[in-house]
């Protein structure tokens, strides 16, 4: 099995090469003059819209659908905000072991915190959030301000525990759901407008407009 990360970034030469070796199962080492048979099974990943690179020439068709065989869509983290919280105290118990600091909790805020963040890095993002947390927090809990996500995420979208009223997922759904429904109104039900507006791929608006049950 060869696993190809980041397919989306190969330059449009060694997608030749790939596409000739996934077709006939024959290559070169390099410096070599002789042909060896190989036997595999590609896995390829990627975070960009290949659809689109195809579109603007930076990814050739035929690789697309050649590798293209079985796709699984695997949603953002920022789309899986349960997922997240418990990503982050799966590494907390991690790291807390880790650096012998394994008395420390995130408090009901940090917990708000990491769910209310959008994410742009993914699960190594979450990941060395938690990490710097664990290594520079004096106390014995996390609170939000420790995360350090204060630029990103601003104050106002993480609600004090005392004072809400709601809880805080059904909050940021009802937050994302009316900026979903302006975006949609404002580009006439045109999803690739309404995503490019939101700053989002096609596919992610998608299953956003799923999820919140949208037509």
């Amino acid at each position: 099995t060869l696993f190809l990360d980041e397919i989306g970034e190969m330059n449009l030469a060694l997608q030749a090469k790939l596409l000739k070796v996934l077709e006939d199962g024959r290559f070169r080492r390099l410096g070599s003059v002789q042909e060896r048979q190989a036997r595999l099974r590609v896995v390829a990943a990627t975070h960009r819209n290949l659809e689109e690179r195809i579109g603007h020439g930076g990814f050739r068709a035929d690789l697309y659908f050649r590798l293209r065989v079985l796709q699984i869509m695997v949603p953002a983290l920022r789309q899986r905000d349960d997922d997240a919280l418990l990503l982050a105290r799966h590494f907390l118990q991690q790291f807390s072991r880790r650096y012998g600091r394994t008395d420390l909790q995130l408090t009901p805020r940090a917990e708000m915190a990491l769910k209310a963040h959008d994410w742009p890095g993914n699960v190594r993002e979450l990941r060395n959030v938690i990490e710097q947390a664990v290594l520079l927090t004096a106390a014995d809990v996390i609170d939000a301000a420790d995360l350090m996500l204060s630029a990103r995420t601003p104050p106002a979208a993480i609600p004090s525990p005392a004072t809400e009223t709601t809880a805080p997922g059904s909050m940021i759904d009802a937050a994302e759901r009316e900026l979903i429904i302006r975006a949609l109104n404002l580009s006439a039900g045109n999803v690739t407008r309404a995503a490019r507006e939101l700053g989002i791929s096609r596919d992610t608006l998608r299953y956003r407009i799923e999820k919140h049950g949208l037509r």
